[in-house]
């Protein structure tokens, strides 16, 4: 064991031990960070250890390719900015997520104006779009009955557009309503290649789904008192 940390050794087995790390992070911040601090002991290592300027050269590139990377992603940050709309989308569908990818979540939709009568899900039919009332209102229905409803600030089709299964219900515009809408592949693909975007969905999905039910627990209860 005093040879494997003999000199220099321990240097060596730091820049190891920092690029294993970075592949436990789940956010890519953290983990570009590791990956710069792992081949810096590295170059170090390799120069003034080894004395070996390929492994120097490696480690300089993986240096500059995660540099380059943090560097990315701090314009991407700083070029974000957002309209009233956009803040009020991204508090209700994706929240807490970094700037950069909240920038990317919204250009990878659409900002459309929908006349009454559109139709958002269809019940037992794939989802093909998430969609977030901006403003408006959806009536919600089962069988043809009409169940509930989703006013302007909710979502439409977050119950399965992630896992691609039917529709639970009919959602169909009842006003005019501003949306914006996303393809339903379009967001998979973006939530399989962002983890941080697929944990900020589930958690607006969630929130979405909690202010529903008690919106539904409120009417049911208001219309069983008008009923006595």
């Amino acid at each position: 064991m005093d040879g494997l940390f003999a000199g220099g050794e321990w240097v060596g087995h730091l820049s190891y031990l920092l690029l294993v790390l970075s592949m436990l992070m789940r956010r890519i911040g953290p983990l570009r960070l590791l990956a710069v601090s792992s081949a810096l002991a590295g170059i170090a290592y390799d120069a003034i250890w080894l004395k070996n300027p390929v492994g120097v050269f490696w480690e300089g590139m993986l240096l500059a390719v995660n540099l380059g990377q943090l560097a990315y992603m701090r314009w991407e940050t700083r070029r974000a900015t957002f309209s009233a709309a956009e803040v009020a989308f991204l508090q209700a569908v994706a929240p807490g997520l970094a700037r950069r990818l909240q920038r990317r979540l919204l250009d990878a939709g659409v900002w459309s104006d929908e006349p009454a009568g559109t139709v958002l899900t269809s019940e037992g039919e794939p989802v093909t779009n998430l969609t977030y009332l901006a403003s408006g209102e959806a009536r919600i229905s089962l069988a043809g009955v009409e169940v509930a409803s989703c006013p302007g600030g909710a979502l439409v089709g977050e119950v399965t557009v992630l896992t691609g299964d039917p529709a639970t219900g009919t959602a169909r515009l009842s006003v005019a309503s501003r949306t914006w809408s996303i393809d339903a592949r379009v967001l998979r693909r973006l939530a399989e290649g962002e983890p941080e975007i697929l944990g900020a969905l589930r958690a607006g999905f969630a929130n979405n789904l909690r202010e529903k039910l008690v919106a539904s627990n409120l009417a049911a209860a208001e219309k069983r008192g008008g009923a006595v």
